[in-house]
């Protein structure tokens, strides 16, 4: 008798997923598996980390651009906004062969065979195992299926049993996403897989890394059948699938490596595989739990407890559910070996998003940040060791590069997008591209790390030359306005709005709030970095310079904090960024306590974005921004308001928070950073540590009541369990 029990490290459902939004999503940080759950026609779509087209170049630069920018900056200065914009037409970035990750394809068991109906059909996804489990009855027989994505062994592994003998058969087949590639049937009696990453319209077609895979099916008793392109399995017992894919974004050799990794695999028995699987992946996801009582719905199926949310029903067993889910989702896409960061989607690709102008890659305005926001409070420190890797390996040669062609400046730049390869140059789009302070925002993340941990060897090697480098470049970047004496950054914008002069709207400005922000963090963190390695006394007096020369805060004319420089127009008063807030959160500039008219000023900024009703864009990282903010200004009902919002209209079956539907599309595009957005915010409203102090429970929502956190992490090093009721502290050991 199953456990129809879903709790919050559980997801179950009575029905099979028929699309792509109700797979339940595994991961081993490299290879993704979206598993639908079916008993006729079991499809398991495959994606893999590095699978990208495009390919790295030094040619999205613009050589004439040191001179462009300061003409650009004359006219800023001058207030011509429109002869500016001419010019800044010329600095953008040269799109090139920018190219996207892509999807894999789609294995399937076809159990076609099979006639009549099935019952007490039964799906579900473990998080604290990272196992998919599907069981079912069919004609007096029941049938049982395992999924899990193996870090240890890098391999996806399947199993399918019979509980009658000799009843197990279905058919094995792949379908690639691309006419690209094939399929065959070895002399191992393997399906063999290849391919390249080609045919996007963020690639020429003609650039991409090469995939490999490989499918072995072992079975106990019955046989195996060879097509010329798919397997046929008949009389079995039961049947073990072993899945490995690889790229050569990093591996000389994909196709020995599938076969070493297939063959490594099919010598451990299945429970050998599985138990090994399971020991590695919980050792992440137990490190943390949260509860937030034990709700009446936990015996419910989960689509069945989203629509009752929706019906106005509060759940927050499903909250707790939500959080823990996000933590999950890091795991399964971002671990200590994995090749490359999470994009967009995380290691997740529908296919829709890489086809969209935003495409599957790194943006660095707020979506790669906010995918890791959770991280270190979260307990999964080494988790962010892919972003890092990526920024010092990657993003940081490329940005010294754009840096001093594209701008004439020292250190290391990077604008609003990024991908597999390091792309480091403005965006291809005036409105949005020219942003040359993305390299400073993800450089924070090196030094959060070290907040956290204390661990000085990694901020003397590896965080304090990427951060010392992100300095040197906003310290050359920066321009003194003559007529206050101003530092400011400029051509720059605020992400991704616009401001209205003389009724037309613009975005190139200089000292956007956004900027000034950036520098300022940049500029402290290293002051304190180089402090604590006793280094570079100098270059800390210089930061220290610039730093009192920065702009100050403003109060606009509504009561807002000012999104610009001048107390602008914006040309979208409800735009979804509100990225001038990043004072509050992620950073500490403005806090309740020590700065309360700013703090009073932001949550003008907010009401003013979402009143009226309706106004904001419900987009799935534009709530979790809300929902963070109100966490910090420490007002968890409103907080919770939004985390509501986004369960009502954003949070599909399988948990994914999309974007609202597009037009021409009939469902919302996946992006990773809802979920993970929204388990910050959770840890935001549960521990804050950022002013030098641990405060508990500092934005507790009326609904959480009573619940329990344990491993839940603060600066300083410190990992704490607590217990709450009736919204006070009831055990702090």
């Amino acid at each position: 008798m199953r456990e129809k029990r879903a709790g919050s490290l559980r997801m179950f459902y009575e029905k099979p997923g028929e699309k792509w939004l109700d797979a339940l999503p595994l991961g081993n940080g490299r290879i993704g598996a979206m598993v639908y759950g079916r008993a006729n026609d079991e499809i398991i779509q495959l994606n893999e980390t590095t699978f990208w087209s495009g390919e790295a170049s030094k040619g999205n630069v613009v050589e004439e651009s040191p001179e462009l920018v300061k003409e650009i900056r004359k006219y800023l200065f001058n207030n011509d906004y429109e002869k500016a914009r001419e010019l800044c037409h010329k600095i953008t970035g040269r799109k090139l062969n920018y190219g996207t990750n892509l999807p894999v394809g789609d294995m399937k068991l076809d159990f076609g065979s099979r006639t009549g109906n099935y019952t007490n059909f039964y799906r579900e996804l473990d998080l604290s195992a990272g196992i998919v489990k599907v069981t079912y009855n069919h004609d007096d027989n029941e049938y049982k299926e395992e999924v899990f994505v193996s870090n240890p062994h890098q391999v996806a592994v399947v199993k399918v049993i019979s509980k009658l003998p000799g009843k197990l058969g279905f058919r094995i087949s792949f379908q690639g996403m691309n006419s690209t590639m094939a399929v065959h049937a070895d002399s191992r009696g393997d399906l063999v897989i290849s391919g390249n990453a080609f045919e996007n319209i963020h690639s020429d077609g003609k650039t991409g890394v090469a995939i490999h895979g490989r499918i072995r099916v072992l079975t106990d008793n019955g046989h195996i059948c060879q097509e010329a392109h798919a397997l046929n399995v008949e009389g079995a017992d039961s049947a073990v699938v072993l899945v490995a894919l690889r790229t050569n974004f990093e591996c000389s050799e994909p196709f020995q490596d599938c076969l070493d990794k297939i063959e490594k695999a099919a010598m451990l028995s299945y429970e050998e595989l599985k138990e090994e699987h399971i020991k590695e992946h919980s050792s992440l996801m137990n490190r943390m739990l949260l509860s937030l009582g034990h709700g009446c719905h936990d015996d419910v199926p989960t689509d069945q407890r989203i629509e009752r949310v929706r019906n106005g029903e509060a759940d927050p067993g499903l909250d707790a559910l939500l959080f823990n889910y996000g933590r999950y989702l890091i795991i399964g896409s971002s671990r200590e070996n994995s090749p490359l960061p999470n994009h967009l989607q995380g290691i997740w690709n529908d296919g829709l998003a890489c086809q969209m102008e935003w495409t599957c890659d790194m943006h660095l305005d707020i979506n790669t940040q906010m995918n890791y926001w959770p991280t270190e409070a979260a307990n999964l420190s080494e988790c962010n060791m892919p972003l890092f890797k990526w920024i010092s390996e990657r993003l940081v040669p490329s940005g010294a590069h754009t840096a001093k062609v594209h701008y004439g400046c020292r250190g290391w730049t990077a604008h609003t997008v990024s991908n597999a390869w390091g792309y480091s140059a403005p965006g291809w789009g005036e409105s949005w591209g020219i942003w040359p302070m993305g390299g400073v925002w993800i450089a924070t993340h090196l030094w959060e790390h070290y907040l956290y941990t204390g661990d000085k060897e990694f901020l003397e090697k590896a965080a304090y030359p990427v951060l010392k480098g992100a300095a040197e470049f906003v310290l050359d970047y920066l321009v003194q306005d003559l007529e206050k004496g101003y530092l400011l950054s400029g051509p720059s914008f605020s992400p991704e709005n616009s401001f209205l002069i003389n009724g037309q709207s613009y975005s190139n400005t200089m000292g956007p709030t956004f900027d000034t922000v950036l520098s300022r963090e940049i500029f402290n963190i290293c002051i304190e970095a180089a402090k604590i390695l006793d280094c570079d006394a100098d270059f800390s007096d210089r930061l220290k310079d610039a730093c009192g020369k920065l702009p100050d805060f403003a109060v606009g004319k509504e009561g807002q904090l000012q999104e610009w420089l001048q107390d602008f127009e914006a040309s979208d008063p409800h735009h979804r960024h509100i990225s001038h807030l990043l004072a509050l959160y992620p950073f500490s500039q403005i806090t309740v306590d020590k700065t309360p008219e700013l703090s009073a000023a932001a949550r003008r900024s907010i009401d003013l974005r979402v009143s009226p009703e309706g106004s904001y864009e419900e987009s799935n990282w534009g709530y979790a921004l809300l929902e963070a903010y109100f966490a910090r200004l420490k007002d968890g009902n409103e907080a919770y308001k939004y985390i509501q919002g986004a369960i009502r209209g954003l949070t599909y079956d399988n948990l994914f928070i999309c974007h609202p539907v597009f037009e021409g599309y009939e469902v919302g595009i996946y992006e990773l950073d809802g979920n993970t957005g929204m388990s910050a915010a959770v840890l935001e409203m549960l521990l804050q540590s950022h002013e030098g102090i641990i405060e508990l429970l500092p934005a507790l929502p009326n609904a959480w009541d009573a619940g329990y956190v344990k491993g839940i992490c603060a600066r300083g090093g410190f990992v704490i369990d607590m217990e709450w009721e009736n919204h006070s502290l009831k055990k702090f050991p």
